[in-house]
This record gives structure tokens, sequence and C-alpha cells, in this order.
């Protein structure tokens, strides 16, 4: 068993991204995935593919949080047309959601109602309507709708927001909460890992 482990040591340093590939490997296991993400890790950083959507979401190596989720059927949605990956990264923790509904549902339609989740869940949010940066793919013209809040959590002031895309019949939300005042950041981070998700999106 000893030598075992020590090969396998030798065998991450030999090729960096096997930790990364393994820890991959391991959240579609523990989330039952298989069939629906695919790993296509190719460096230090665990990354899946969503296979119906195109949908890629890189994980944060190590993080705590870093988990898929395949939601149960549902109200139409039979296994794999709903599904969201967790991480954190750059001090905010993301979900993005891939959905593909029963009856579609335009961008705006499904950034309202995250909104209107949100307010139910922090009643004394304030709606930030200032500047906020929205980066978009290079066949895309137009930016993802965006609903942008500030909240309180335990005393401490963050920034949350939503941004969603369509694509064909997908639709794409990433939900991002950050400690802090800083909207920009927030924004920076948050569109960054959208655009970087929605890669692998409608191509052939």
């Amino acid at each position: 068993m000893i030598w075992m482990m020590l090969l396998a040591g030798l065998a991450a340093q030999d090729d960096p991204a096997a930790s990364a590939r393994a820890e991959a490997d391991a959240l579609i296991a523990a989330a039952g995935a298989q069939g629906v993400f695919e790993n296509v890790t190719t460096d230090t950083v665990p990354t899946l593919r969503h296979v119906q959507s195109g949908l890629t979401c890189h994980f944060t190596p190590g993080e705590a949080i870093n988990s898929v989720t395949v939601y149960p059927d549902q109200a139409g949605l039979v296994r794999g047309e709903n599904v969201g990956c967790n991480t954190r990264a750059q001090g905010m923790d993301a979900t993005l959601y891939a959905t593909r509904y029963a009856r579609s549902q335009p961008a705006s339609a499904v950034a309202r109602e995250s909104a209107a989740v949100i307010l139910h869940r922090w009643p004394d949010a304030e709606a930030y309507e200032g500047g906020f940066p929205l980066f978009t793919k290079p066949d895309r013209e137009d930016p993802p709708e965006h609903e942008v809040f500030r909240i309180t959590v335990g005393n401490v002031p963050h920034v949350t927001f939503v941004l969603v895309q369509d694509e064909g019949e997908w639709s794409y939300k990433l939900r991002g909460t950050r400690a802090g005042e800083d909207v920009m950041a927030a924004g920076m981070t948050g569109s960054m890992m959208f655009m970087n998700a929605l890669s692998a999106v409608g191509g052939d």
C-alpha cells in the first residue's frame, strides 16, 4: 500500500494535472453525475463540462464547497436538464446553473425571478443600479441580464448578484455572493467566471 501511494505521488509530480483530474472525478462520483458531467481537466484546475449544454465548470482546487448537483426530475425536465456547480474564487461563493426549461424562459424573466428569490431571503437587500462589469463571448453582442444587490450577512456587508444568458434551448445563470462593498471586484470575478463557463456553449 505504501509503495502504491509513493508511486501515485511521483506520478502527480510528473503530471501536475493528475490531482486536479482526480478531484474532478471525485466531484462527479459524489454527485452520482456520471454521464451528465465529463472530466475535461487539462491543467491544475479541476474542470467539468455538462454534456448536454456545454456549460464548463472550473473549480478552485481543494475548496470545501466544490460540488456539482443534478437536480431531481421535475416540471417536465429529465435527468441532466437542470444542473449546478458550486465553488469559491477570489473570495466569492459562486454557483453556475444550466437549465433547459420545459417552456421557454427569456433571460430577463429568469433574472427577475432570481432577484425575487434574493429579496425573499434578504428583505432588506438594496438594489444596486450603478455600473457593473459584464463580459460576453466573442460571438455574442448582447451582455448577460443582471440584477445586483447589497446585503448584510452576520453584520458584514456583502454584494450578491445574478447573471443570466440564453443559448438555444438552454438558460445559463451565475449566482455570486462576495463579502465587502466592492461591487466592481465582485462583478469582475463573476463576469469572467460566467464568460469562461460559456466558452464551449454553442460550439459544433
